[in-house]
């Protein structure tokens, strides 16, 4: 079994899901359901089948308008954060046009609820079923490690991913030191600076993701993508073990098992 640890589920139309579940696992793969915005994953959680994704709970940066609607988000957050322990996608994201409809202040003070919100829920978790984070982070990730540092996250049972890393090298030995993973997209494999970043990063802390769909979509041929999305994630294991000169495939599949249990 592969496992496309950032996936955005939601994005198909609930027409499109059975048959693509079905034709996912003929692929020999599982996708872990990024959310949006709390009051997404609440909606998911409430209509996907037993065996359908993982779901994961998450307050996408760009989905931050106001005071008013983040608190009602954060209620619907606090109130399902011990129903999955996978949370995601969440963090921080300071790009001048994300800035304009999503202030810096009110991003951090949200992640800052977010990770309290899970270190409350993780208190006393075993150290085999640690809550996981799949972190957005643009330009944003010396802030995010900060606020991970002042909160103490690298000591809890909380393994921070982040997504599409895009950050320093200094930032990914940071993330490293607090125990952090990446999850290699393919876009990754196109630069210079990816290709380097995940044979910097030891394989134990690699994961695999397509961060597909990109659009929320209502009409598609739910057999090719499924085929879309396994291929994507062989040629990911292939790149990575090209890369580092080993094969890498039991450890990444080692990796999955021991964070999402699969």
């Amino acid at each position: 079994m592969l496992l496309d640890t950032h996936f955005h589920y939601d994005f198909l139309a609930p027409a499109l899901r059975p048959a693509f579940d079905e034709a996912l696992r003929a692929q020999g793969v599982q996708v872990v359901a990024q959310t949006l915005k709390p009051s997404a994953y609440r909606q998911l959680r409430e209509t996907a089948p037993p065996d359908g994704p993982l779901l994961s709970l998450g307050f996408h940066p760009w989905q931050m308008a106001s005071s008013a609607q983040v608190e009602a988000e954060l209620e619907i957050f606090e109130a399902e954060v011990r129903s999955t322990r996978l949370i995601g996608e969440i963090g921080l994201d300071f790009l001048p046009r994300h800035l304009e409809a999503s202030p810096a202040d009110l991003q951090v003070e949200a992640l800052r609820r977010i990770l309290s919100a899970v270190l409350q829920a993780a208190d006393g978790q075993p150290t085999e079923k640690p809550y996981v984070l799949s972190l957005h982070a643009v330009r944003a990730t010396t802030a995010m490690l900060d606020l991970f540092e002042k909160l103490d996250v690298p000591s809890s049972p909380i393994v921070p991913v982040v997504h599409r890393f895009g950050g320093t090298s200094d930032e990914l030995t940071r993330l490293m030191r607090a125990g952090g993973c990446i999850s290699v997209h393919p876009q990754m494999v196109e630069s210079k600076r990816g290709r380097a970043y995940f044979r910097q990063v030891p394989t134990d802390r690699l994961l695999l993701e397509t961060d597909l769909p990109e659009q929320p979509t209502d009409a598609l041929d739910t057999q090719l993508f499924a085929q879309e999305v396994g291929g994507r994630l062989r040629r990911l294991i292939e790149c990575i073990s090209a890369e580092r000169g080993e094969d890498c495939a039991p450890v990444l599949q080692e990796n999955q098992r021991r964070l999402y249990s699969l």
